[in-house]
């Protein structure tokens, strides 16, 4: 066991500075979806608060998304993103636009899964957070495909699949948490590692 104590840490030392990251800050999972579902189930709502996700996300996180929401009494707001778009602009715009005094967090992806659009996620971060909106991204298709610094970033977290665009074995995924986000984070399975 400790061999292989000593493996994941190579590895994640490895993926961590590929990443732009800090190895303490990063958490291996099955894939993308299990980071959203690591956050959504341990981030704490109130009736009335609202998430915020845009039309292009992709299935299971949304319906994630709107599973947590469900069960605190929360609401669910989607961005439609206009399609085909004149720039980044419509993205960051549709997205602001849908944000109100109630929306505690938003779940964006970077590159969309249906469409392959890239969102302009370094200013779409820094939007939200102004407004005091949480982020998190699904970047299920980030990694191998984008240039990433997720420290530099500054989302509250990223979850990412390796096994996509880096060519990894199926089920190797990451999920990044801003440190001040490491507590009350809760992995999907609990497990004595």
């Amino acid at each position: 066991v400790a061999d292989l104590e000593a493996a994941l840490d190579a590895a994640r030392a490895e993926l961590a500075a590929f990443l732009g990251a800090q190895p303490a800050d990063l958490a291996f999972v099955p894939n993308a979806t299990h980071g959203v579902n690591a956050v959504l189930r341990s981030f704490p709502l109130d009736p009335g608060d609202e998430l915020l996700v845009t039309d292009h996300a992709y299935n299971a996180c949304r319906a994630t998304l709107e599973h947590a929401a469900a069960r605190a009494g929360a609401l669910v707001t989607v961005a439609a993103i206009p399609f085909p778009l004149a720039g980044p602009g419509d993205i960051l715009g549709a997205v602001l636009a849908r944000v109100t005094p109630r929306t505690r967090l938003a779940l964006l992806d970077h590159v969309s899964s249906p469409t392959a659009l890239i969102h302009p996620i370094t200013d779409l971060v820094r939007e939200l957070q102004r407004r005091h909106v949480a982020v998190l991204v699904d970047g299920a298709h980030g990694p191998g495909t984008l240039p990433l610094s997720l420290d530099e970033l500054g989302a509250d977290w990223y979850t990412g699949n390796c096994h996509k665009w880096l060519c990894a074995p199926k089920g190797a995924g990451f999920l990044w948490a801003r440190r001040d986000r490491h507590r009350g984070l809760h992995p999907v399975c609990i497990s004595p590692g």
